[in-house]
């Protein structure tokens, strides 16, 4: 049944793809007859940043989280080298009988059986430190082909016109450096590179910008940082230059927030908002581009920049030397650069050099 030979996995493995937490710290995997038998330690941990909101001075491990253990236990002891995560078809059937409080230990006892080809069933029950059975549920998984996903790795074909090629977000990944919390751009829906992009960012009410503020801050406290509005319109910028370059930027360079000017918000984005950031490039000087955009939620403009400037710099161009004082890419000590000024959108930080 191409059943893995039996391993042992311990020192927190990677969770497979996106996932709120690593949740499996020990992975034991064996085949019994037509079986294979996972076992699986889930620690609960009381520094979890996840159980500060579930709940504020009562910490208890969420449900979904016993889920998303099955599925990394799963996904671990079954996936292939070289082939997708396996996929959480459907969760036929679960019980939560008792609740796990930190400092604990969840145990999921996993029982897997083939179901066809590249599916599987799974039965599996928890229990507490205590030995307490705290879960049981049935779920079924396929081996993660799914149709209709963006294909792995490559780059979005460049479009024509307005209705040109977008890029997904594994793609804008690849061309940007920004990482979380910083990577503020989700996809691009449309791009002639060299010419235009439009590009959106969805804002949620659980970014880090919000996480400390108080059940009572008034309404308006919830208003998106312009800041953050800014940085997401300048990798906008910056993906427009870097689709029609010969790849993201080496190691050797910086993409630098040079300069901007008429920068206007005409209203504040909220959680729940979709960001369209559409960004023109005006012209490219040196290792120096000047580009206009605007931001919009829905049909309305809620931002405008006449004139962004950014540049490429070699790393080795801004190292001071030991006890120099130095300016940041984001500081007002960056270097001034003149060009020319059109009405527009809300500038940006990191972004785009000379175009190729």
């Amino acid at each position: 049944m191409n059943a893995p030979a039996p391993v042992a996995v311990t020192g927190q493995p990677c969770p497979p793809g996106a996932a709120p937490l690593a949740a499996v710290d020990d992975l034991q995997v064996g085949v019994v007859g037509d079986h294979i038998e996972v076992v699986a330690g889930v620690p609960i941990r009381l520094d979890d940043p996840n159980l500060c909101g579930h709940f504020p001075g009562f910490p208890v491990f969420p449900g979904v989280f016993i889920v998303e253990a099955l599925v990394q236990a799963v996904d671990i002891a079954l996936r292939n080298p070289g082939r997708p995560r396996l996929r959480l078809r459907s969760v036929d059937a679960v019980r939560f009988l008792a609740p796990l409080l930190p400092p604990d230990r969840l145990t999921l006892d996993i029982l897997v059986t083939r179901d066809g080809p590249d599916r599987w069933a799974v039965k599996a029950s928890g229990r507490r430190a205590d030995d307490t059975v705290t879960v049981t549920l049935r779920a079924s998984f396929d081996g993660g082909d799914a149709a209709g996903l963006p294909a792995a790795g490559g780059r979005a074909p460049a479009g024509t016109g307005t209705g040109g090629g977008g890029l997904e977000h594994h793609q804008v990944r690849a061309l940007l450096p920004q990482r979380y919390p910083l990577l503020l751009v989700d996809r691009v829906l449309a791009m002639t590179p060299g010419e235009r992009i439009e590009a959106v960012k969805t804002v949620t009410a659980t970014e880090p910008c919000y996480r400390d503020l108080t059940d009572d801050a008034p309404p308006g406290d919830y208003a998106y940082p312009a800041s953050l509005m800014v940085e997401s319109l300048g990798q906008t910028a910056a993906l427009l230059w870097l689709a029609d370059a010969d790849g993201p930027v080496g190691d050797d360079h910086v993409l630098m927030f040079v300069g901007a000017r008429e920068f206007a918000f005409d209203i504040a984005a909220y959680p729940g908002d979709v960001l369209r950031h559409v960004v023109h490039l005006e012209r490219v000087i040196a290792d120096t581009a000047f580009a206009t955009g605007e931001t919009y939620v829905g049909d309305r403009r809620i931002a405008r920049v006449g004139t962004l400037m950014a540049a490429r710099r070699r790393r080795t161009a801004l190292t001071a030397p030991t006890g120099t004082v130095t300016a940041t890419s984001s500081t007002a000590g960056a270097p001034t650069v003149r060009g020319p000024s059109r009405r527009g959108t809300a500038p940006a930080s990191s972004i785009l050099p000379r175009k190729g």
